[in-house]
């Protein structure tokens, strides 16, 4: 059994990424019981939840049996963006599919940050939250993104490529959190043979750009190819503060899941 690392000065996260619910009964259910093991103290959904209309149910149904009692959030991937009717003229989260799927996310327990953001506070020691459009198909907007200085400050935006639009804040370092390339999903010689539109030179892992740091995760599930060579995966997301409750620093440990 997994065993959560308990530290007093510590926000521990978890970063999901591009599940594409299907009927992968096996890969899901063992998704729900790691992160219910690792018991964390807030959740990131960091887009690509479905592969269909279809994929709304099967999404709800595993959601909601992750039952950490802890905030979770989530935003749009690239996928979630085929619900809506492409000649729609109306705003497509006006839409009956989309509707659909927020109620599905809501009812799971899970917050939609659509350039959104919120700060939490646990026992003095502050989290930023904001969460980004996505960039195909949606519309990002850092304008109601505003840093805390000695918090965490962390965004969640789908497409890695967003990282270059990320501002640099002086004396305030800024996480954000990415998925969308599956590290290539298929790797031939150790190559990716394919990474689509919006990964730019960001593919899997660590990055930095002066004080912001990015993170690219390669996801749990299968998009257009229903093969996968790279092991899925979740993040732990460890937000270190010292002892004045000042943000320090963030580590980034991959947890395989196994079936």
């Amino acid at each position: 059994m997994l065993q959560r690392k308990k530290a007093s000065n510590t926000i521990m996260a978890i970063q999901i990424s591009d599940c594409h619910f299907s009927k992968e009964k096996e890969l899901f259910d063992s998704l729900v019981n790691t992160i219910n093991q690792l018991n964390p103290d807030v959740v990131f959904l960091t887009g690509d939840q479905i592969v269909s209309v279809e994929s709304i149910k099967i999404m709800e149904h595993y959601l909601s049996k992750i039952n950490v009692p802890c905030p979770k959030f989530v935003i749009n991937g690239n996928w979630e963006y085929t619900l809506s009717a492409k000649k729609s003229t109306n705003s497509p989260h006006e839409s009956k599919n989309f509707t659909e799927y927020y109620r599905a996310l809501k009812d799971s327990g899970f917050t939609m940050l659509l350039n959104q953001g919120e700060t939490l506070n646990f026992n003095g020691k502050k989290l930023v939250v904001y969460g980004l459009d996505s960039m195909l198909g949606g519309k990002p907007d850092f304008k109601n993104f505003t840093p805390v200085e000695n918090a965490a400050n962390v965004v969640l935006g789908h497409c890695p490529m967003l990282f270059e639009q990320l501002e640099q804040v002086q004396n305030i370092p800024i996480v954000m959190l990415s998925g969308h390339t599956h590290g290539g999903q298929v790797l031939l010689f150790g190559k990716a043979l394919y990474f689509p539109a919006g990964t730019g030179k960001y593919y899997a892992g660590i990055y930095k750009n002066g004080t912001n740091t990015l993170y690219v995760s390669t996801g749990v599930g299968n998009s257009s190819l229903e093969i996968r060579n790279i092991p899925p995966c979740i993040e732990i997301v460890s937000f270190i503060f010292d002892e004045n409750n000042n943000y320090k620093e963030t580590l980034f440990q991959t947890v395989d899941i196994l079936y």
